[in-house]
């Protein structure tokens, strides 16, 4: 099964502007690739010190409707990310086909 990777740039918005920005056009991206049958990590830009909790229940309430497709999240743990592990974090959710619903902070 394939897994894709879509980028969601929130551009640093609060909370309720980044939700409703994800809402409004990343949101559509997502669905369309898993009506296409392909699983997913969403990859988030930095989001402040602690991630946004609507992001973790945007990205569950996807996987439990989408199963058995995956769809995981990735995001950075600082404004800087590092790249090697942002990449090694959505390698490893790819190959791990009991991992999903969950958004992992990397680097």
């Amino acid at each position: 099964m394939a897994v894709r990777v879509v980028m969601a740039e929130l551009a640093g918005a609060d909370p309720l502007a980044a939700a409703t920005l994800f809402h409004a056009t990343v949101l559509p991206t997502l669905a369309a690739v898993l009506e296409g049958g392909d699983s997913l990590v969403v990859r988030f830009d930095h989001a402040e010190d602690k991630p946004h909790r609507w992001r973790r229940e945007a990205i569950a309430a996807l996987a439990r409707a989408h199963a058995p497709l995956r769809v995981n999240a990735v995001a950075p743990a600082g404004p800087h990310a590092d790249e090697a592990k942002l990449m090694a974090t959505i390698a490893f959710l790819s190959a791990n086909e009991g991992v999903t619903g969950q958004l992992l902070i990397a680097g």
